[in-house]
């Protein structure tokens, strides 16, 4: 079997002069032990490599995928003697069984990355074919402007992720908030997290007492403070959160009324239950939501609101944000350098790959989104309040008639029962 397992910060990688600290370094093995060559390779890629690929666990996991089908094939085959004809069939198996084109041609070209390293470190010898001669070899390889290509990999357009616009945004909040009034609130705050460029794991770490009281909020709102919540990013590495006080206003609310109503029907359900300190609860058992969870739900929403992309993708605007809010014109009126941008955008955002941003630096030039993000923070802030406050009021016209009944001590009975089954109707 082969599997692999990310290092913890116990791990210390030794360098010809220093000694580094590396957490979530791929190590892979099998039925021997350590598979030497690959988790070296992976090695490379999370220290030294400037390839755009934000987590070298998408390499592992690509590699993962095709040493298993050599695995699976026995006959005394390994990751040493694999040919052009094994690279075939590995991609017309996968094509058979209904995986896109896209999806092989990106495993094979982390596939064929590997052995292009290996063939250049010398871990094998006169194996692909990067040589100026006429001479055979196992794997194939065609000259590009930078590098060196598979020739073999099956033809698929790359297309870019989309990224939702802040019109997707306004829209996606207001369907939210219109979805529940159990937990719309909850969900439209965890999109405004992920607009944040926060992580599922990081917006999971945030804290009922992160959150400042009434008093305070009131009082960074009169001094234009913004507030920061500590999280623990990828590689275990802290950064800070930002959010306006306009913000932190909506969690409160959310704390006091949403999150309190679904800590109040746990107690009743459980004598024994015990309030969590994480601020994102489920309104059915009042346990903390799990990243799985809050995957299928925002993408559920998404779908709902007709905006492309999953939750991950909201965090992608929010990256644009960030960069956008490093970049402009330095002193002498000129733009700044790229790299500059992206080096204090990554450290920003908790990205160890300054070049993984280099897509939403192009988007934000290409949009003119520098020095925008608090605007549009407060925007959709002021939006989420009009949509909840547009609910409640809806639910205070549907009882109207029931009002007036019990006012004038007239068809109470009746108006009751019109209104139970207009709110089951609706509900």
């Amino acid at each position: 079997m082969i599997f692999y397992k990310t290092t913890d910060e116990d791990c210390i990688l030794q360098g010809a002069f220093s000694k580094s600290s590396y957490s979530g370094v791929p190590v892979f093995f099998n039925a021997n032990g350590v598979i030497e060559a690959v988790s070296d390779y992976l090695i490379f890629k999370a220290i030294k490599d400037t390839d755009q690929i934000t987590s070298v666990t998408t390499y592992a996991d690509q590699l993962q995928t095709f040493l298993r089908f050599i695995d699976e094939k026995g006959k005394g085959l390994s990751w040493q003697n694999v040919s052009d004809g094994l690279l075939v069939e590995f991609r017309d198996s996968k094509i058979t069984s209904g995986n896109k084109d896209s999806y092989v041609a990106g495993v094979l070209r982390t596939v064929f990355d590997f052995y292009l390293w290996a063939e250049r470190n010398k871990v094998i010898r006169h194996h692909v074919a990067i040589y100026d001669n006429d001479k055979e070899y196992a794997i194939s390889a065609e000259k590009t402007k930078t590098s060196w290509k598979w020739p073999h990999i099956p033809s698929s357009t790359s297309k870019a992720k989309p990224t939702p616009t802040n019109d997707d945004l306004e829209l996606l909040h207001a369907v939210t908030i219109e979805e529940s009034d159990v937990v719309g609130m909850r969900d439209s705050l965890i999109f405004t997290i992920y607009e944040r460029s926060a992580r599922r794991m990081e917006a999971l770490q945030i804290k009922v007492s992160d959150v400042p009281d009434w008093d305070e909020i009131e009082e960074y709102q009169a001094e234009n403070k913004l507030f920061y919540v500590e999280v623990t990013g990828k590689r275990k590495i802290d950064r800070d959160l930002e959010f306006l006080p306009e913000t932190m206003e909506l969690i409160r609310e959310y704390i006091e009324n949403e999150r309190s109503d679904a800590v109040s029907a746990a107690k009743k359900r459980n004598k024994f239950y015990k309030e969590p300190d994480e601020l994102f609860l489920a309104s059915t058992t009042g346990k903390p939501l799990n990243k799985q969870y809050i995957s299928r739900r925002l993408s559920g929403l998404m779908k709902k609101a007709g905006v492309s992309g999953t939750g991950h993708r909201v965090r992608a605007k929010g990256l644009t944000d960030i960069v956008a809010a490093f970049d402009g014109f330095d002193d002498r009126g000129q733009p700044k350098s790229a790299q500059d941008v992206l080096i204090r955008a990554a450290e920003k955002a908790g990205h160890s790959n300054p070049q993984s941003l280099r897509h939403y630096l192009a988007l934000s030039r290409s949009e003119g989104l520098a020095a925008k993000m608090n605007n549009i923070e407060l925007l959709r802030d002021l939006d989420v309040k009009v949509q909840t406050r547009k609910r409640q009021l809806k639910e205070i016209d549907k009882a109207s008639e029931l009002f007036d009944a019990i006012t004038n001590d007239k068809n109470v009975e009746e108006e009751l029962l019109k209104y139970l089954q207009n709110y089951l109707l609706y509900e």
